[in-house]
């Protein structure tokens, strides 16, 4: 399920989905489609673990996240289990070249290539302590023989995720095994599961627009202020402390709320 939440004072997350329902249009899949994780199920910590479904993709094949009207913010954070299933074939010669690259804004955050077939393959990837969940196992999704093994990570743990500048508006991030050692679904693919995006240092006051219709100030704005009060899911209600003195939904958080509909600061 998806939903955009408040994640605390300064950080809101903007997009988390467990593809237990359809992928939500911020989400271009290509010709990845979500299915049952077989084996992976229950690989993670407490709260953070494969289940249900997951997004899988063929080598070669893009996913595109993009995400529009962004509150002010200063970085995002990307956390996301990766399934490495069958026979990845890491760096070499032959077989050859299969990465996982992620990009933001065009710009390459992450490409490693990942290793699943044989002990003697090269794997660039060397995870960060507890990143990694399984190593060369049948986690499912394969024929017979030694080749068709699987691995798993929670790359929430991976540092090179977090923290990533960025100001705009908008995001793009696109993730894509690639490589000249592509092969079809049967021989090779990859997932990913519970994938959250988070913006950092999110300016409080926002712009007004609540609703997230592009409008602000309206009628349909504070009514849904006034339900984020109430605690329901909206995407800057920053949990009813508006004005940011630790205090949930007070007169000083109204005030607050409708200085900003009228042009002026928290």
């Amino acid at each position: 399920a998806m939903c955009l939440v408040s994640a605390g004072a300064s950080a809101q997350v903007v997009l988390f989905d467990d593809f237990e329902g359809p992928v939500p249009t911020a989400i271009a899949p290509g010709v990845a489609q979500r299915e049952g994780v077989q084996g992976f199920a229950g690989l993670g910590r407490s709260g953070y673990q494969f289940g249900g479904q997951f997004l899988r993709s063929p080598t070669g094949n893009a996913i595109t996240i993009t995400l529009s009207g962004l509150p002010p913010h200063t970085a995002l954070s990307l956390d996301f289990l990766f399934a490495a299933i069958d026979s990845l074939d890491g760096t070499g010669t032959f077989p050859e070249g299969d990465f996982l690259s992620v990009t933001l804004d065009g710009a390459q955050i992450f490409r490693e290539s990942f290793a699943n077939a044989t002990q003697d393959q090269i794997q660039s990837y060397v995870p960060p302590p507890g990143v990694q969940l399984a190593r060369r196992i049948d986690l499912g999704f394969g024929g017979p023989g030694g080749y068709y093994t699987d691995s798993a990570y929670d790359m929430s743990l991976d540092p090179v995720f977090h923290h990533l500048p960025h100001t705009a508006g908008v995001a793009v991030f696109i993730f894509q095994m690639e490589g000249p050692g592509i092969q079809s679904l049967e021989d090779e693919s990859w997932a990913m599961d519970n994938l959250r995006i988070t913006a950092e240092n999110v300016a409080r006051c926002g712009s007004g627009d609540f609703d997230g219709d592009g409008d602000t100030g309206t009628d349909q704005d504070i009514e849904a202020f006034f339900r984020c009060l109430a605690g329901d899911c909206c995407a800057t209600c920053w949990g009813g402390d508006f004005d940011g003195d630790g205090d949930t939904g007070t007169d000083a958080d109204i005030e607050a709320f409708f200085r900003v509909l009228a042009g002026g600061e928290c």
